[in-house]
């Protein structure tokens, strides 16, 4: 690292006030440029949407040798598929900043891209169709239920209720019907598994990245047979029902081999979809125990209070040297 530190720009989405997922990314944002300061570095945070991005981003160019962007923009104006956009433009404006390039972003929020590239590396993942229209019964008469159907274009959880999981085929039609009609895309329906669910939060690049320790949803209070998803709802209403039964333990209590192979399946993903800097992957065991990757979660929420942060903590690095590393590595990418 250069003796002269960099200037760093906070960047993040101007967020949706109704949404409280996209609310959080000022926190995020808050406890980022406070452990930059921290670290001895200068930063400013910066909001932006549609209306003054290029603008911001042509600002940033007259300085592109001495500042750095940490990209946390989740999208633009309440839609995740500007996330990859802002990415782009600033590779294409030459600027340097963290996090996963336009690619991955782009790849992962298309979760029928990720899993066929997750297929083709061997990496285990739900099998799972795409519905563009609500299918015929006949269609459906050769899968696998219970299902989980879902929006294919989203993240956070986004269209993830307790009405995603579906037993039968009138369910699976009327709930893919419903993610078309909202969410104006199609659904995913995958199979439901029904073991323990984990999230490993992997930091670095390539060859060099690193598994953080590993941590597990614990599903409480449920009773037998009921389904255990992570709603929407769970990750982002604090103090919610569905928040208070999906508790997460960092680090999990899982036995060397499954920690072995949880650790193995999380880089491969990681490397798969070239994520870089820090990402979470989120891994269900199937009936017989076996993992599978649910989602590949590039530039997730890395606020003090988020899973990433407390894999990082109980890695026994602190929040200033990750956040830091971060801002390096983009620097010496050029």
């Amino acid at each position: 690292m250069d003796t002269l530190k960099p200037r760093v720009v906070v960047l993040h989405n101007r967020p949706d006030p109704t949404d409280p997922a996209d609310v959080g990314v000022l926190r995020e944002a808050a406890d980022v440029e406070t452990a930059l300061r921290s670290a001895g570095w200068e930063a400013e945070r910066v909001s932006v949407h549609r209306g003054n991005l290029f603008e911001t981003l042509t600002g940033l160019t007259e300085r592109r040798d001495k500042s750095v962007v940490f990209n946390l923009c989740e999208g633009l104006d309440g839609s995740s598929r500007f996330e990859s956009t802002v990415a782009g433009l600033l590779e294409l404006f030459t600027i340097r900043f963290t996090g996963s390039p336009s690619l991955t972003l782009a790849h992962a929020l298309d979760k029928r891209v990720a899993k066929a590239m997750l297929a083709s590396a061997g990496v285990a993942a739900p099998s799972s169709q795409v519905f563009r229209q609500v299918p015929r019964r006949a269609v459906l008469e050769n899968l696998t239920f219970p299902c989980v159907v879902k929006p294919l274009r989203e993240d956070a959880s986004i269209g993830v209720t307790r009405a995603s999981y579906v037993t039968d085929p009138d369910q699976l039609r009327q709930q893919v019907g419903e993610v078309i009609e909202r969410h104006g895309q199609p659904a995913l329906v995958e199979v439901y598994l029904r073991g323990r669910e984990f999230n490993l939060s992997v930091t670095g690049e390539g060859k060099d990245a690193t598994a953080m320790p590993i941590a597990e949803i614990l599903f409480e209070g449920y009773a037998r047979g009921e389904p255990r998803l992570v709603t929407h709802e769970a990750k982002w209403v604090e103090g919610s029902e569905a928040d208070r039964r999906t508790t997460p333990r960092c680090p999990a209590e899982v036995d060397e081999p499954l920690a072995a192979r949880l650790r193995s399946l999380a880089l491969a993903a990681y490397r798969v979809l070239e994520c870089r800097d820090y990402a979470r992957i989120d891994v269900r065991l199937d009936a017989r125990g076996r993992p599978q990757v649910l989602e590949v979660n590039p530039n997730p929420d890395i606020a003090r209070s988020a899973g990433l942060a407390r894999a990082v903590a109980a890695s026994g690095q602190s929040y200033e040297a990750f956040v830091a590393g971060c801002v390096e590595a983009a620097w010496q990418r050029g």
